[in-house]
C-alpha cells in the first residue's frame, strides 16, 4: 500500500439506510423508487423504467436519495450474478428513493471520502468476487450480509488523489461508452440502408413480388441433448448455443458450450452451417435473430433458416428482413411469455427483390461489419486498460 493511503472499514466512512416498502399509513407521497431492475450488469444506474410507488411521507423523508449516494443491491441475484452490485446516484432533479431490496450508503464526510472514488472501489470489489462470501441464500433468494459488507476494508488516499483517480477512470469509461454508441449508430445505419433499398417488408410499398419463408427455405428447430448424460456433453467439440445469443447480431463463435457427436446423434439437435439465419422462438428474446459465420447446433427454442438452400436470396438480406418483421412477433398472444412455433416462422412474409440488389446490400453490410470489428477491438483494448487501472488502485 502507498505510504499516504489509509485503511479504514467501510462502515467508518459511511452509514447505511434501509429501503422503502409500499406505504400502509397515510399521509402518502408518490416517489420514484430505484429497484434491482435499475442496476445494469456493469453496475450503472438505469432510469428508463423507474417504478412510481405510494410510500409513507415520513418514511420517504428519511430515505430520500441525494446526489452521490451509493445504492447496494441487498437481495436478489442469481448463481451467475451474486448480490452486492453498487450503483452511484447522480441525479440532481426529481424525488427518488430506493426499494427494500436495496440499501444506500451515504458518505459521512465528503472532505475525506469522495463518493465516486468509493463507488469505483466497491465496484472493483464486486467484480473481484469479494461479496460472494458475504451472501446467504434463503428460499431461492440471495441476501447480502450488510454487517459483513460494512466491515470490509477500503483504501483511502488523500482526497485530491481520490479525485484524480476518479477523473482517470471516468475518462476511460466515457471513451468506452462513446465507442459502444458508435456500434449502435452503425447498426442503425445498416437498418436504415435496408429500408432505403427495400422498403418495409410488411407494407411492401416498393411493390416487390411476395411469398413466405416456409415456401423458399428449409426451416427447422434445434434440440438439447439430455443434460444428465455426461457422454453427450463432456469433452464435446460440436458448438451448441441457446437463444440468448440471438440478439440481432452476426455470430462468429459460441459462448463456450459444446456437445459430443453422441449427443448430436441422440437428440433433435441439428448442425446449422455458416449462412444460416437463426430466430429465437420464446421468452425475452423472441423474434431476435442471428446470422451464423460458423457451424453450430442450437437448443429447441431457436428456428434455423437454411438460406443457403435458395440461391435467390442472401443471408444478409434475410437477416435484416427478419429484424424488420419483429412487430409481427409482438402481436403474438401472452403478455408475460410469448412463444412462436415453426408454423408461424414459415408463414412470415418474404419480399423478393432482385438478387443483384441483395448482393449490393450485402457488400454494404460487409463494410459496416469491418468498421464494427475495428471498434470492438478498440473497446476491448480500452476495457483492458480500465480493468488494469482498477486493479492497480484497488487490489
Amino acid at each position: 500500500m502507498r505510504k499516504d493511503w489509509e485503511v479504514k472499514k467501510l462502515g467508518d466512512v459511511c452509514y447505511s439506510l434501509n429501503g422503502l416498502w409500499t406505504g400502509k399509513n397515510p399521509p402518502f407521497v408518490s416517489v420514484s423508487v430505484i429497484r434491482n431492475t435499475n442496476f445494469s450488469k456493469d453496475c450503472k444506474l438505469v432510469l428508463n423504467d423507474v417504478a412510481i410507488i405510494e410510500v409513507e411521507r415520513n418514511q420517504y423523508l428519511s430515505r430520500k436519495l441525494i446526489y452521490g449516494d451509493i445504492i447496494i443491491e441487498k437481495s436478489g441475484g442469481s448463481d451467475k450474478q451474486p448480490v452486492g452490485r453498487p450503483v452511484i446516484f447522480k441525479v440532481k432533479e426529481g424525488e427518488y428513493s430506493f426499494s427494500n431490496f436495496t440499501s444506500t450508503l451515504r458518505v459521512v464526510d465528503k472532505d475525506i471520502v469522495y463518493p465516486d472514488f468509493l463507488y469505483y472501489q466497491l465496484k472493483f470489489y464486486y467484480f473481484d468476487g469479494r461479496t460472494l462470501k458475504m451472501q446467504t441464500k434463503t428460499t431461492g433468494l440471495r441476501n447480502l450480509q450488510l454487517n459483513a459488507y460494512l466491515n470490509q476494508r477500503i483504501l483511502l488516499p488523500p482526497l485530491q488523489t481520490q479525485q484524480q483517480i476518479v477523473e482517470e477512470l471516468d475518462c476511460l469509461t466515457s471513451i468506452i461508452e462513446k465507442q459502444k454508441k458508435q456500434l449502435e449508430e452503425l447498426d442503425n445505419l445498416a437498418q436504415s440502408i435496408f429500408y432505403d433499398m427495400f422498403g418495409d417488408p410488411i407494407e411492401n410499398e416498393k411493390g416487390w413480388s411476395k411469398t413466405y419463408l416456409g415456401k423458399e427455405f428449409k426451416i427447422s428447430s434445434g434440440g438439447t441433448p439430455d443434460t444428465k448424460n455426461h457422454n453427450y456433453w463432456d469433452n464435446g467439440n460440436i458448438s451448441w448455443i441457446g437463444s440468448n445469443l440471438c440478439q440481432n447480431s452476426i455470430l462468429y463463435c459460441n459462448d463456450g458450450k459444446f456437445i459430443t457427436e453422441e449427443g448430436l446423434l441422440n437428440s433433435s439437435a441439428k448442425l446449422y452451417n455458416s449462412g444460416y439465419v437463426l430466430v429465437a422462438l420464446v421468452g425475452a428474446t423472441i423474434g431476435k435473430v442471428a446470422m451464423l459465420k460458423f457451424s453450430t447446433t442450437t437448443n429447441q427454442n431457436i428456428a434455423g433458416i437454411d438460406v443457403n438452400s435458395n440461391k435467390q436470396y442472401t443471408s444478409e438480406f434475410i437477416f435484416y428482413l427478419l429484424q424488420a418483421l419483429y412487430p409481427l412477433f409482438l402481436q403474438l398472444g401472452g403478455d408475460k411469455f410469448k412463444m412462436a412455433n415453426l408454423s408461424f416462422i414459415r408463414a412470415l412474409p418474404l419480399i423478393t427483390p432482385p438478387l443483384s440488389l441483395q448482393q449490393k446490400f450485402a457488400s454494404k453490410i460487409e463494410a459496416i461489419e469491418k468498421q464494427k470489428e475495428l471498434i470492438k477491438k478498440s473497446i476491448k483494448e480500452t476495457e483492458d486498460l480500465f480493468n488494469s487501472r482498477m486493479d492497480y488502485y484497488f487490489n
